[in-house]
């Protein structure tokens, strides 16, 4: 153990060889996240209303405050103004045209996709005023949500990204600083260190597990700080993501090792950490997309490890069809890398000393 002790010290002491890289894989999605929560569309908007002449707002602002989740935030916030003000991104002016209550809404300098939601803001609260004209005839719905509160997107980006920052770590130092020994020359002197290559390459792996978990130790308090939503329990979580990470490690040394060069190792390191995000599970549960797409997201690592994290942020609802073949799944794929890791590394290193 000893031994092993001293390599596991060296491997982070490497760090220094490459402290940029270092830095870059650990805090590039915390960053990512922050940026990306800071500009996401929080579910309450402001909405400006103001009538004209005749026009009556009170029916239409009641309506638009009944409007919104059972368990959430109101979808929207009516402010009531004396008069049309220029400059809003959106404004509402309640008139009244051929006898009949008319809201027309103005927007002004926003994109499609806040124009779309606003507009569908207004049609729920304008549903809601003729449902109350239709008396008996009203249609009821019944809702019966399944979470005690609803908990916002913002949460659900963050806790996807866990995964993101564990595996990027792991794998884009891993593959970076593999290739640096081949470009160095510091690979030979590893054959002049008394021991079996396995226990070099353990404390390799280590190394890279233990800045994977570190990456996403950094990214959660993040979200916690940002979000006031915590795991309800860290150790399972954390957990969760030691096989990703080892998938992340041996995929950045492969890389590494068939590369021998630091930038084809870096990037691909960086495009297979953002493809397994993109495809498994990083914008939504892949049961909510096509059933192609749910296809492809369960053979992606990341599906199943977002599926075991997504109980300790959701209230304990599980969303794992089958968590037992999930957990298999993610072995095999540890179990085969890493003999491919052992396999390569002896073609590699072991042959070229010969």
């Amino acid at each position: 153990m000893r031994r092993f002790g001293l390599l596991l010290l060296n491997e982070f002491r490497l760090t220094r060889t490459a402290l940029v890289v270092n830095l870059i894989a650990v805090i590039q999605p915390t960053l990512m996240y922050l940026l990306m929560a800071v500009i996401m569309v929080v579910p309450t908007f402001d909405m400006y209303v103001t009538r004209s002449e005749g026009g009556n707002v009170d029916q239409l602002v009641a309506a638009m405050e009944a409007v919104g989740s059972p368990i959430g935030p109101d979808y929207i916030l009516p402010i009531v103004v004396d008069q049309v003000e220029t400059g809003r991104r959106q404004m509402i002016e309640v008139t009244e045209e051929n006898g009949k209550p008319t809201a027309v809404q103005r927007y002004s300098y926003i994109d499609s996709n806040l124009v779309k939601n606003l507009r569908n803001r207004l049609t729920a609260a304008l549903l809601i005023l003729w449902d109350q004209q239709l008396g008996p005839r009203a249609v009821t719905i019944l809702q019966h949500p399944w979470l005690p509160e609803d908990i916002s997107y913002t949460v659900y980006f963050g806790m996807a990204m866990i995964p993101l920052a564990a595996y990027l770590a792991a794998a884009m130092i891993g593959g970076y600083l593999m290739a640096q020994e081949f470009e160095h020359g510091t690979v030979l002197e590893y054959q002049l260190c008394p021991t079996h290559h396995l226990l070099l390459l353990a404390a390799k792996v280590t190394r890279l597990l233990l800045t994977g978990l570190v990456a996403a130790l950094i990214l959660y308090l993040a979200l916690g700080l940002v979000t006031g939503v915590w795991a309800s329990a860290i150790l399972p979580v954390f957990l969760s993501l030691l096989p990703l990470a080892l998938i992340a490690a041996c995929i950045g040394l492969l890389a590494g090792l068939l590369t021998r060069s630091s930038l084809p190792s870096f990037l691909a390191a960086l495009a297979s950490a953002f493809a397994f995000w993109l495809l498994g599970s990083g914008f939504g549960l892949a049961a909510g997309f096509s059933r192609v797409f749910e296809r492809v997201s369960r053979a992606i690592p990341n599906t199943p490890v977002i599926e075991m994290m997504f109980p300790y942020f959701y209230f304990g609802r599980q969303v794992a069809a089958h968590p037992t073949a999930a957990r298999v799944q993610l072995v095999i794929y540890c179990l085969v890398l890493a003999v491919l890791v052992v396999i390569v590394y002896r073609q590699r290193v072991l042959r070229m000393q010969r």
